[in-house]
């Protein structure tokens, strides 16, 4: 029995390998099928599991094995390693994976395992190819679009039809960029199957993410490749996916290899006008090149349009505009300034106070006990389900979880120092309701969707407006019996603050769009510090950089 040569489980797949290569295979074969989330947990210390799958009815894990030589088989390591998974994750059903077959002793394992009451599967090579060929041609995932995501999509396919070179597609966190694109993606591949893709993205989390993201929009003999470190696609054909770091080489990405691609797709689009990362695009020859961006600025003010084009009104929805018009979830946000003598703050010029010294002051003093307080008291009077706390250091963010799991919350933390396969669980934990709580450092920015989060604490200061609706962003998306999301600043930095006073002012102005009441809900736990930044700081222009250093300005 043959595959189609090029498809995600070809039997170019399946002999060629590599070991990862085949793991993704299989994820996307739960995916293709119709399993709701797949998370692909496997490496080094992976706990027995390489693919974790779940449905609204069952969970399964799957360890896979890849041999070179088809002659040999995988040993009963592979069955030990599902019963440890199973046990892991808490999961009732494994499955064992490999492109070759289970040798005798593996069998006999499985045997005294499914005595035991355990319930685990097998896909050998052959089954892996019939799974395959039984699979419709489309996936059963492949969502039907948003009336506010028609447009971009639409708006795409006449560029790229009408001969267009470039274009940037710029989406509020919580609109679904990546859908739009996979979607716009899908469309051309209909009409054109053999059209070779690149997609590249600056961090190597995001590349995997994109990859599996794809999947719901692809048809089967469409294979999808990953290029970074040390692995690059094993054929021909379908879409590579890849990071700018990893096809900096000249010797690993000529220009002969890089201007294959009939399309490019840069995502986080904000981060390719650095200077190593267009040496890359320049190698490449594309006849339509598209950025992807929540956050269509830098702080160095660079401006994309050199790259992408201008900015098109039908390709871009900001967060004020979701919000107006109800794409997003309404937003209760409340800021919490303490301490502070407001009048002697406006008594001071702005030649001898600056931003630095008011953020000094801006943090609520008696710290983990007030914040508890605040925190139960926002939970105990909303119909919350999941929070994610952002936290200055993963010391912080271990020790807030302990303090939110002895006051009752499932908390755990979740930070770069973790493996993959914990943060996974983790996740999981969180997305399935296990887990109320997340105290997150440097993560959760980019590229994770987890619409049931209702409540976001920022525990950081952040100078960055980017990184500021990145994280605002997780608890934007729209989901079921989700009403709003509370976001509670108790680390108030005064560019947040301007920030937050900004998109609450142009919702109120309206700017001849029907505003829907409540969209954004501004709110300040002290009255002296609403007064002030109503007063004083109503406009992002009364912050300004002088000489190097942060100024407020204010009115003579």
């Amino acid at each position: 029995m043959t595959a189609d040569p090029d498809g995600f489980l070809s039997t170019k797949r399946i002999e060629r390998g590599s070991w990862r290569c085949l793991e993704r295979a299989v994820g996307r074969l739960f995916n293709h099928s119709g399993w709701s989330h797949v998370a692909l947990v496997g490496g080094p210390g992976d706990r027995g599991a390489d693919v974790v799958a779940s449905s609204d009815e069952r969970e399964i894990v799957a360890q896979v094995k890849y041999k070179s030589a088809v002659e040999r088989s995988a040993s009963k390591r592979i069955v030990n390693d599902v019963k440890r998974a199973m046990e892991f994750y808490g999961v009732d059903e494994g499955v064992c994976v490999t492109n070759t077959r289970l040798s005798d002793t593996a069998n006999e394992r499985l045997r005294e395992l499914r005595g035991a009451g355990y319930s685990i599967g097998i896909m050998e090579g052959n089954d892996l190819l019939r799974n395959y060929e039984s699979l419709s041609r489309w996936p059963e995932n492949d969502y039907e679009p948003y009336d506010y995501q028609r447009e971009p999509i639409q708006r795409l396919l006449e560029l790229y039809h009408d001969g267009y070179g470039e274009a940037l597609l710029s989406l509020a966190t919580g609109l679904g960029k990546t859908f739009v694109a996979g979607s716009f993606l899908s469309e051309v591949l209909r009409g054109r199957p053999d059209a070779r893709v690149l997609v590249l993205a600056d961090q190597k989390a995001l590349v995997r993410q994109f990859e599996e993201s794809m999947w719901n929009h692809l048809p089967k003999d469409v294979s999808t490749h990953l290029w970074y470190g040390n692995e690059s696609p094993a054929f021909d054909g379908g879409i590579d996916v890849g990071t700018f770091q990893t096809l900096a080489s000249t010797e690993r990405f000529p220009a002969e290899e890089a201007q294959k691609y009939d399309i490019v797709v840069v995502d986080e689009a904000h981060h390719a006008v650095a200077p190593s990362y267009k040496r890359v695009l320049n190698r490449t020859d594309p006849e339509f090149l598209l950025g992807l961006t929540a956050t269509p600025w830098r702080e160095d003010e660079r401006s994309l349009e050199g790259l992408f084009g201008p900015i098109r009104d039908e390709l871009t929805i900001d967060v004020i505009e979701g919000l107006r018009k109800g794409y997003l979830t309404d937003v209760d946000y409340r800021l919490y300034c303490d301490n502070v003598d407001w009048e002697a703050v406006q008594n001071r010029s702005s030649q001898n106070y600056t931003i630095r010294d008011l953020n000094r002051r801006l943090f609520i003093q008696e710290r983990d006990d007030k914040i508890m307080d605040e925190f139960e008291s926002v939970w105990e009077s909303s119909d919350t389900g999941r929070a994610i706390f952002y936290c200055p250091s993963i010391d912080y963010a271990k020790r807030m979880a302990d303090r939110l799991r002895e006051g009752g919350f499932g908390a755990r933390p979740l930070h770069s120092d973790l493996d993959n396969r914990e943060i996974e669980r983790r996740l999981r934990a969180f997305r399935r309701g296990k887990a109320e709580v997340l105290t997150a450092v440097d993560m959760l920015n980019e590229g994770v969707d987890i619409p049931e989060v209702d409540i976001i604490v920022f525990l950081r200061v952040t100078h960055s407006r980017r990184i500021f609706l990145q994280q605002l962003g997780r608890g934007l998306r729209l989901a079921e019996g989700k009403d709003q999301v509370v976001a509670m600043d108790l680390v108030a930095d005064i560019r947040r603050i301007a920030e937050a006073v900004d998109i609450d002012t142009k919702l109120e102005r309206g700017d001849g769009i029907e505003v829907i009441p409540g969209n954004f809900d501004l709110s300040f736990q002290d009255q002296n510090a609403q007064s002030f930044f109503r007063e004083y700081l109503a406009d992002k222009a009364a912050i300004s950089t002088r000489d190097g250093e942060d100024q407020i300005k204010f009115p003579e």
